[in-house]
């Protein structure tokens, strides 16, 4: 078993709210009930994000489901997201995937049991989660080499993607583990497995190249999006960025500051460059966001902005323990909706940023 199960995790930070709506809308989505959802409801455009997180149900026009199954699983296993990787376990063990399969994963040793092509997508959904540094053209050329198309290499990029934000998301409000740590061995699952597999693959559908709309295409971030055009995924990208910014939740300038915060971690120039200017049409004068990018900090913040500042910046590359912990001190200045969408934020500046890196910036 992996030492992730062994990670110490926290008390939840928000609590669930029960939306009829929401939760039919993710039962249709996974094909299975999908209670985390719950935990989302009061920012609305994340529990929309949460939903539209399952790539099974025809978000995925050339990377195979079980591929994609797997780098998840790999990168929550990286990021030792105790939530995701028990979560992801349990159903991959559910649907009946290879077990050396899965432990060759928890043990970060992929040689014996996966043919090259599959070895090489799983340490590139890895080094592009680390960002320490991106997966490089170099990487791309072996994927391609290895089997795969361009567009399938892309899309394994934004499933790796996708981890990184369900990884933050989940490890920052710290969702509860008993519902899901070792559901696949209880006795109700055991007896109702052939069932539960059953719902969740109706659920799956196969997924058809797609232009990315017009109207998506113009707004924050939207060259990464573009750089995913063709593909379901883009417009997954672009919407969840337009709904977010949309939000009026938090300021603006709050997420500009996070963004602008999480590239320079990142080392993403054209993130940093766009956050930038977004602080600048809100009335943030460059020079002062680049003080506060080289010291984490201005006299000219609010006390929200200097809390969340250096809280950004740690999302980046972090212990579990040491971000909720964190996490945990920051809870105590925001509302609920607001907390939550800050997580939400960050998560997603995070896999922008990695995505970024990988499809703009080589």
């Amino acid at each position: 078993m992996s030492a992730v199960v062994e990670v110490e995790w926290g008390e939840c930070l928000v609590a669930p709210i029960r939306d009829a709506a929401l939760e039919r809308n993710a039962r249709k989505a996974f094909g299975v009930p999908y209670d985390a959802v719950r935990y989302f409801a009061k920012c609305p455009w994340l529990a929309r994000a949460f939903i539209r997180s399952n790539l099974r149900n025809g978000n995925l026009a050339h990377l195979d489901h079980d591929l994609s199954d797997l780098i998840f699983l790999a990168v929550s296993q990286d990021n030792s997201c105790r939530y995701c990787y028990a979560s992801q376990r349990a159903q991959l063990r559910i649907l009946g995937f290879d077990t050396l399969k899965i432990r060759a994963i928890e043990q970060a040793s992929y040689s014996a049991q996966f043919e090259p092509r599959d070895r090489l997508t799983l340490e590139f959904a890895r080094r592009f989660s680390r960002a320490n540094p991106a997966p490089s053209a170099d990487d791309e050329a072996a994927l391609v080499d290895a089997g795969h198309s361009i567009d399938a290499v892309r899309e394994a990029a934004f499933v790796a993607a996708n981890a990184v934000i369900a990884n933050r998301i989940t490890t920052l409000l710290a969702l509860p583990l008993g519902p899901i740590e070792g559901a696949e061995d209880r006795w109700t699952t055991r007896l109702l497995r052939p069932l539960i597999a059953r719902m969740i693959r109706s659920a799956r559908r196969p997924g058809h190249p797609e232009p990315l709309p017009e109207a998506l295409t113009n707004g924050p971030f939207a060259y990464v999006g573009r750089a995913l055009d063709g593909l379901p995924v883009a417009t997954i990208q672009c919407r969840t960025l337009d709904e977010a910014w949309e939000s009026e939740i938090l300021s603006r300038r709050l997420k500009g500051l996070v963004f602008a915060i999480v590239a320079r971690g990142l080392g993403s120039k054209r993130v940093e460059t766009e956050a930038t200017q977004l602080l600048a049409a809100d009335g943030m004068d460059p020079a002062q966001t680049a003080d506060v990018l080289a010291h984490l900090g201005s006299p000219e913040l609010d006390p929200i902005e200097a809390a969340v500042v250096p809280f950004a910046r740690e999302t980046v590359r972090y212990r579990p323990e040491d971000i909720q912990r964190r996490a945990r001190e920051l809870r105590g200045m925001l509302s609920e909706e607001e907390f939550l969408e800050l997580v939400g934020i960050v998560a997603l500046a995070n896999a922008t940023g990695r995505l970024s890196l990988m499809l703009c910036e080589r």
